[in-house]
């Protein structure tokens, strides 16, 4: 496949001591991909310099702090209409149910794009097979795309300011908005460490960001994504799943 049919965007904050063992070795065993695809965004000089250091074969770009910030900055990095997978840079192996395919995932998503006409792809966020088994293998209705590994055509959507945190939502919710569904693999979920040491992520100070974009969302969306509290009072979000999107007539 030609290196140009397909961008990688890894965003990584501190961990330019495990990502070779994770997410760069997990990813040369995907069909398609070659390090000419790779693109290792960091967040700055320090970083980069620590990460040029241990991958020198690699593309690395400075961007921006926050995971916010970074997505934006990775969506204006890159051309309009072009195919952009982003991964974490934790992720160590894809599980997969009933024997399907996940070293052509990347290749095959893209297919599926352009079949429907949806931009955006995701995997399942939960890795029980017992719920997993209880969705088709493959959905296009509104179901959250987590942002540990998710592809998308670039429309230049960009996430707002209100949104700090919830940005997987956000994005899920845009591009349902814009482009009449999302292409989930309901029986594939890439393996990672939720809140591991490093990464953009952070459980401190998070309380008050997190009640902004929660209302932000649920106000702006109304129609897609539905304000909760769990039991210890934080605010969440659930995503209307039944909604049916129809495109207007052209």
């Amino acid at each position: 496949m030609n290196s140009k049919y397909m961008n990688i965007a890894i965003p990584s904050y501190n961990r330019y001591d495990t990502i070779g063992k994770k997410t760069l070795l997990f990813l040369s065993t995907m069909n398609g991909v070659s390090i000419d695809n790779i693109t290792i965004f960091v967040a700055d000089d320090f970083q980069f310099i620590k990460y040029v250091e241990l991958y020198p074969e690699y593309h690395i770009v400075i961007g921006e702090k926050g995971i916010r910030n970074q997505r934006n900055f990775i969506t204006n990095y890159y051309d309009k209409d072009a195919y952009i997978i982003s991964i974490d840079d934790d992720v160590t192996s894809l599980l997969s149910l009933d024997n399907v395919e996940t070293k052509n995932l990347f290749i095959d998503a893209k297919k599926e794009m352009d079949m429907t006409g949806i931009c955006m792809w995701g995997t399942n966020p939960i890795k029980n097979q017992f719920f997993m088994k209880s969705q088709d293998k493959i959905t296009h209705s509104l179901k959250f795309c987590i942002g540990v590994l998710f592809g998308y055509v670039n429309k230049k959507l960009m996430i707002p300011e209100e949104v700090s945190i919830k940005v997987d939502y956000m994005n899920t919710i845009m591009y349902y908005d814009n482009y009449g569904g999302i292409i989930r693999f309901n029986h594939i979920y890439a393996k990672t460490k939720y809140y591991a040491k490093g990464g953009i992520g952070s459980k401190q100070d998070r309380h008050a960001a997190n009640e902004n974009a929660v209302k932000y969302i649920s106000a702006t969306y109304p129609q897609y994504a539905t304000a909760k509290r769990r039991k210890d009072g934080t605010a969440e979000l659930r995503l209307n799943f039944n909604h049916r999107f129809k495109l207007a007539a052209t």
